[in-house]
Order: structure tokens, then C-alpha cells, then sequence
């Protein structure tokens, strides 16, 4: 292994030991502040970066006149390239640090709606869900200069369901994450969105959005989060999610049968 590849590894063991010390409470002191120091204190930064134009102006080589000089296909950035995920417990952190996290009324909602697709689609209660099996809620609306309004209501959107939008772009990590379902379901309300010459929504456009997801978001959707700002300037963000060991227990099948005592 090359030592960047090194670093990657270890930074899904510390993931992987601060999830377990957390489920059972026991998730303080060292190994903590050690995480926070060396995997979430020099994300944050980069992650704040992607909402905003001018701060992120780099990625499309922009030139003074606002010309794009460059339509990447994603984000370039190697301290959000060497880990998939910040974990359940330090994805919260950033949200709120971030001002995107929500635990509203809506939830209990989105559970529901979210659970309900995964019944339909005979998703697997796996340990580990495959991404094109996952799905988000979302709710959103757009007010018009005109004052006109479009909503987005109640949504469940699944893997690769959107058209693509150059002001989100996804991180690769391990392999291609641009489908996947918490991204899918921003680039939802955007495709009703008016658009300018920019490529943006427009600025007299004001908004709103909620997403749920069904799993922690990896690092790539995280990012998308953030990047929702700098697509629609004039909305606001809301987020949660659930831990799949919380949402795989409401869709596994029915337990086996115990055997009777014949068959023993």
C-alpha cells in the first residue's frame, strides 16, 4: 500500500472505533479529540469552501469576468478524496457546524416514506447496503420573482433519478458516487428551477429544502450539501438522516421459523 492509501485505511478504522465506542456510550476523551483533530478539523474547512462561489471559484477556473474556464465532472480535492465518511457522529457535527441539520416534525415522515420505498423495492437488510439500493425523502419549494411557487412535495428519490447540475458536483472516493440518492434528490428541485446564463438558479429565486437520508451520507454527499448553496444562492438547507442499523430493522423480512422439536 502507498502511504496514501495508508491514511485512508486508517482513517475507516478510526471511523468504523468511534461508531462502536459511540453506540455503547463509551466514546470520550483520546481517541475522540484525536479524530476530531486529525479527520474532522481539516475536513470542515474544505466542506465550507464548497458553499460558496467565490471560495470554490477554483474548481472551475473562473475567470475575472465570472467565465467558467473549465466543467469538471467532480470535485478535486485530496483531503475530501482520502476518506468516505466522516461516521455517523462527526456528520452531525459538520451539519450543524454547517447550519444544515434538522430533526423537525418532518422526520417521523420521512422514516416512514423512506422505509415504505425500501419494502417495495425488496431492498436487502444487509450489514452493508449497496448505494443504488438506498433512497432519500425530500420536500421543497421554489418562490418566483413573480411570487409564483413550485413545490417539491414529499419525494422519495432513489439512485441516479436526477439530471445532473454542473454547481454539484460529487467526490470520488473508492469509486464513482455522483448517483447516489442524497445528491439525486437536490438535483431534483433544481430541474424545476429557472436557470441563468451562469448556470445557477437564478438570484431572485428564494427557497427551501429538506432531505432525509435512510443511511449516514458518505463524504461525497456531504460535500453535495454544501454545494447546494452555491447552485441555489437564494435557498436555505435543511438535513438528517438515520443510521442504517436503525433503518434496516424495519425492513428485514420476517424472522425464520424456530424448528420444532420433531426436526431437532
Amino acid at each position: 500500500m502507498t502511504d496514501v492509501e495508508k491514511q485512508a485505511d486508517a482513517i475507516v478504522h478510526a471511523v468504523v472505533a468511534v461508531e462502536l465506542l459511540h453506540w455503547h456510550g463509551k466514546l470520550a476523551g483520546t481517541l475522540e479529540n484525536a479524530f476530531r483533530k486529525c479527520v474532522y478539523v481539516p475536513v470542515l474547512p474544505r466542506l465550507r469552501r464548497l458553499t460558496s462561489r467565490e471560495e470554490s471559484s477554483d474548481d472551475f477556473k473562473i475567470d475575472k469576468n465570472g467565465r467558467k474556464l473549465s466543467r469538471p465532472s467532480r470535485v478535486h480535492d485530496a483531503t475530501l478524496e482520502r476518506q468516505f465518511t466522516l461516521g455517523y457522529v462527526f456528520t452531525e457535527v459538520a451539519l450543524r457546524a454547517l447550519n444544515r441539520i434538522d430533526k423537525a416534525s418532518w422526520f417521523p415522515l420521512a422514516q416512514l416514506k423512506s422505509r415504505q420505498e425500501l419494502l417495495l423495492a425488496d431492498t436487502e437488510a444487509a450489514d452493508d447496503p449497496a448505494a443504488k439500493d438506498l433512497v432519500a425523502f425530500s420536500q421543497g419549494h421554489l418562490t418566483l420573482g413573480s411570487g409564483q411557487e413550485r413545490t417539491v412535495n414529499s419525494r422519495a428519490v432513489g439512485h441516479g433519478d436526477a439530471t445532473p447540475c454542473i454547481w454539484i458536483l460529487p467526490v470520488f472516493v473508492d469509486h464513482d458516487r455522483s448517483s447516489h440518492a442524497e445528491r439525486q434528490a437536490m438535483l431534483v428541485l433544481l430541474e424545476d428551477a429557472p436557470i441563468g446564463q451562469d448556470e445557477g438558479v437564478l438570484p431572485e429565486v428564494k427557497g427551501r429544502m429538506r432531505v432525509y437520508a435512510s443511511h449516514t451520507p458518505c463524504i461525497s454527499c456531504l460535500s453535495s450539501m454544501c454545494q447546494f448553496t452555491r447552485a441555489f444562492e437564494g435557498a436555505e438547507l435543511a438535513v438528517t438522516f438515520d443510521q442504517w442499523k436503525e433503518t434496516r430493522r424495519w425492513i428485514g423480512g420476517p424472522p425464520e421459523e424456530l424448528p420444532d422439536e420433531e426436526d431437532e
